[in-house]
């Protein structure tokens, strides 16, 4: 669940990205990075990398080094390797006859051991098994070995890799930016362009709120008040574009047709301010509150949310249901929202312990329906249900937007071990008493997908169902 972004053409680039990594820190908060020319020579390209988050790391000063508009950028959850590992930090690179090609990646790839044997019958070696890395030696192999071109490159490449990713890829004998998505179109990747001044700034991003971020520098608005265009980079599709010209894409054929992305980037991942399909995550999970609450009404006396992820659903349950919505459950600033979820397990415990205050007076003596965006491994649900009783609240009742969080996730989320997961093997009963509340309720599949209006065949939701998009063994 990492943030990638790709930029050309805007002339405030470096002071730009900073505030653009920061906005897609939630999507990963163990490191980030940059790739881009330096000053002291325009051919050539050179990464910056920092451990922990973008907002705290990243600032125009350290970025001084570099010259120009083309950039890509990356924000890292670590699910697979060590987070505490500088080599695993993106852009990965490789280096060819050519010259030097950075590259950032969202996603797991499924076969990395059948990858590793590929690179190693080609005499390449690669230093880690980062995904972004492998990817990185097998489009190089396609290009020093077998003389593709790069859109040519990383086609091949996609008929190799097994999984969910979406990547950005930028080279020092190219002009262009490249970048490519999944044939499932499992991780997402969102395309736009802006007119500044008299020229065209090109970007792709994980998401659409970074789109929004650009749109404040200097750029001409439309007839709707809006700084640019977007859409969303197709499942299987290879995006050329630099600031010049028209944007190019080639589609891998063996891609599924209309796949559309992954269900919990709706539920939990991305910003409620970014869109899917022209709709805000906000208005899909005030949504998935109401048929909450026509699923499951209770009596109570208030509706409350676990910030930031359960106040959306938490405003549509409270409106469906005309409980009052309260603040109740305050977030500590000093975490710097700081998501549990996407924390390394060493630290996920302490950080839920102190991530969250209840208002004595806004719960005791009161009837509370807690609202969160989902419930994975049951840290943060089990502490709050027990701090709400033990600041005098009188019931605790819990509603959870979506399905129970039942299977693993292979393709870019640290939830491969199925024992990790509360409701792995449980019934709903079960669930409800190892939280301690008087009552759990999960939204359905079927009430989920009328909330954000899609095909259930649209998505990956096997993390909820057990239902795989691949053929594959995991």
């Amino acid at each position: 669940m990492c943030g990638v972004f790709g930029f050309t053409g805007h002339p405030e680039a470096k002071q730009i990205l900073p505030t653009i990594l920061a906005s897609l820190q939630h999507r990963g908060h163990d490191s980030c990075g940059v790739a881009g020319f330096v000053a002291q020579d325009p051919s050539c390209i050179d990464t910056l990398k920092e451990m922990g988050r973008a907002s705290r790391t990243m600032n125009p000063q350290k970025l001084e080094k570099f010259m120009g508009s083309s950039f890509i950028a990356h924000t890292r959850y670590s699910t697979r390797n060590s987070s505490t590992s500088v080599r695993e930090v993106h852009p990965h690179w490789a280096q060819s006859m050519q010259g030097r090609m950075v590259i950032v990646t969202n996603g797991d790839l499924l076969n990395v051991e059948e990858l590793l044997e590929y690179l190693k019958h080609r005499k390449v070696k690669v230093y880690t098994k980062n995904d972004a890395e492998i990817l990185a030696a097998l489009i190089n192999v396609q290009i020093r070995l077998r003389g593709l071109s790069m859109g040519n490159a990383i086609s091949e490449v996609m008929g190799l890799a097994q999984g969910g990713y979406a990547g950005v890829v930028m080279t020092e004998d190219d002009p262009n930016i490249y970048a490519f998505r999944d044939p499932w179109g499992i991780r997402p990747l969102h395309f736009a362009e802006f007119a500044v001044g008299g020229q065209l700034c090109r970007a792709v991003s994980s998401e659409t709120c970074t789109f929004d971020l650009i749109q404040r520098y200097d750029v001409v608005k439309y007839p709707d008040g809006k700084g640019y265009t977007s859409r969303e980079v197709g499942p299987g599709e290879i995006l050329c574009f630099s600031e010049q010209g028209v944007p190019t894409s080639s589609f891998l054929q063996t891609r599924v047709p209309g796949r559309i992305g992954c269900v919990f980037e709706a539920i939990y991942f991305s910003r409620p301010d970014s869109l899917q399909r022209g709709e805000s995550f906000q208005a899909l999970r005030e949504r998935m509150g109401r048929e909450l609450f026509l699923e499951a009404p209770v009596e109570a006396d208030l509706v409350t949310a676990v910030p930031k992820g359960g106040i959306p659903a938490a405003i549509g349950f409270a409106k469906a249901s005309g409980l009052p919505y309260n603040v109740a459950i305050l977030e500590e600033p000093s975490t710097g929202g700081l998501r549990s979820f996407t924390t390394n397990p060493q630290d996920r415990m302490a950080l839920a312990k102190m991530k969250y205050s209840i208002l004595r007076d806004m719960v005791e003596g009161q009837r509370v329906v807690v609202v969160d965006d989902s419930i994975v491994r049951g840290t943060t649900a089990k502490l709050l249900v027990k701090s709400l009783y033990e600041n005098g609240a009188k019931e605790v009742h819990l509603r959870i937007p979506c399905p129970p969080y039942n299977w693993p996730c292979h393709y870019g989320i640290e939830t491969k071990d199925p024992k990790t997961l509360i409701s792995h093997g449980k019934t709903n009963d079960e669930i409800c008493a190892a939280l301690g509340a008087d009552s759990l309720y999960y939204l359905g599949i079927e009430g989920l997908y009328r909330a954000i209006r899609q095909e259930r065949g649209l998505f990956c939701d096997e993390c909820l169902s057990g239902r795989t998009p691949f053929s594959v063994e995991v």
